[in-house]
């Protein structure tokens, strides 16, 4: 199951949180790691510069009407940005007034978001957006309708596990106790207000696109396939694992009992892969394993100046191109949850640019939302202007 899951721990080297009581309700996860902390039908995922997003959604049992809203908290600014967004199998969001209801009072239309009225999200205003989050703490029945001139629909998001995401939201961002707090105003144990953190910046190094150079020499690509088995170790244990554990990458091991049973019907991509990054270094690649719906593949990055001592970048990649390694995955067959990695070369390494999930699987095509735990500025090899990698 760990190889079908695409985030590993992330260690962003951030300050330690203060020490606090618990006091959100009990849930699972960390908000710097994975896919956050989550309780009921919310979710609060932070990245490495302290910017925190708390995502809502529909219950489980409206996966056919799924509606999601989504708190994103920049330290020391008082009120958060609030999007909403539906999905629906008509097209609901052409020429409707979309309007926000909180225990079945009305509070005004929302404006379409950055993605317009075509993507279905739509942001609250600041007044909008302080009276959702005055009702945090109690039951609050949360409705955005569709109005049209042939009637209107409505979709729900659950109020469910919303009080106790924003308290370990303020928690994270140091707001407990005082004037930023989101929910927690009131409590004894304030805090002080952390400053946001500066994106690492990476510069992107040049690699290889044109085919004719990504292409190995016969003699280079004979000599790497000879060794290659032998500088990775894939008999090792993190590779193949044990009786109780599977391994990192047990295909790319031919006496493993996986990569046996997969040869008979799949021999073909059991193949090691070279491709040259620079004049210097070479990534080379193996299917380490595969599920379902998900498959991974190795990545190694070897120096010529010692190619007996390959990187290993990771085990659960899904594709290298123009100086990038990505890892995209879906957490189940009908794709409404997906995780994804990326590194990028800087010119001696793969580092890590882009870390995400797009929140918890509930009936959106392709995920609900962007929620990082680790972003980047990529300042290209070829330009003086930066991208930003979230």
């Amino acid at each position: 199951m760990n190889k079908l899951h695409l985030l590993s721990t992330a260690l962003f080297g951030l300050s330690t949180l203060i020490t606090l009581p618990a006091l959100a309700a009990e849930g699972y996860g960390k908000p710097f790691e994975d896919g956050g902390y989550s309780k009921d039908d919310w979710q609060l995922v932070c990245d490495n510069t302290l910017t925190c997003r708390a995502a809502g959604y529909s219950s489980e049992d409206n996966l056919d009407r799924p509606a999601s809203i989504l708190i994103t908290a920049i330290p020391k600014q008082s009120t958060p940005k609030v999007e909403v967004q539906f999905a629906s199998e008509e097209d609901d969001n052409g020429n409707n007034e979309i309007e926000l209801w909180l225990n079945d009072k009305f509070y005004g239309q929302l404006s379409a978001g950055s993605d317009g009225a075509g993507g279905g999200v739509y942001q609250l205003n600041q007044k909008q957006a302080q009276a959702l989050l005055r009702r945090a703490r109690q039951n609050t029945k949360i409705d955005i309708v569709a109005v049209s001139n042939v009637g209107s629909k409505r979709w729900q998001v659950s109020d469910k596990g919303m009080s106790a995401v924003l308290l370990k939201l303020d928690e994270a961002q140091g707001r407990v106790g005082n004037a930023l707090a989101l929910v927690s105003h009131s409590h004894l144990n304030k805090q002080v207000p952390k400053s946001a953190v500066a994106k690492p910046i990476i510069h992107k190094a040049f690699a290889y696109a044109d085919a004719k150079q990504t292409t190995l020499s016969p003699s280079a690509l004979n000599y790497f396939n000879a060794n290659i088995e032998k500088w990775v170790r894939v008999g090792s244990k993190p590779l193949i694992g044990s009786s109780d554990d599977m391994g990192a990458c047990e295909l790319a091991n031919p006496k493993s009992e996986q990569s046996q049973s997969f040869r008979e019907y799949a021999t073909e991509d059991l193949n090691w892969s070279f491709e040259r990054v620079d004049a210097t270094h070479t990534l080379a690649s193996h299917l380490c394993w595969r599920g379902a719906y998900n498959m991974g593949y190795g990545y190694w990055l070897i120096d010529h100046a010692k190619p007996s001592s390959p990187q290993l970048i990771t085990t659960s990649g899904s594709e290298y191109s123009d100086g990038e390694i990505w890892a995209i995955h879906k957490a189940r067959g009908i794709g409404d949850c997906w995780g994804q990695k990326q590194w990028v070369w800087n010119g001696q390494s793969f580092v890590l640019a882009t870390e995400a999930t797009t929140g918890m699987c509930r009936g959106f095509a392709g995920g609900a939302w962007q929620l990082p735990t680790h972003v980047t500025k990529i300042i290209e090899h070829n330009s003086t202007q930066a991208s930003i990698a979230n």
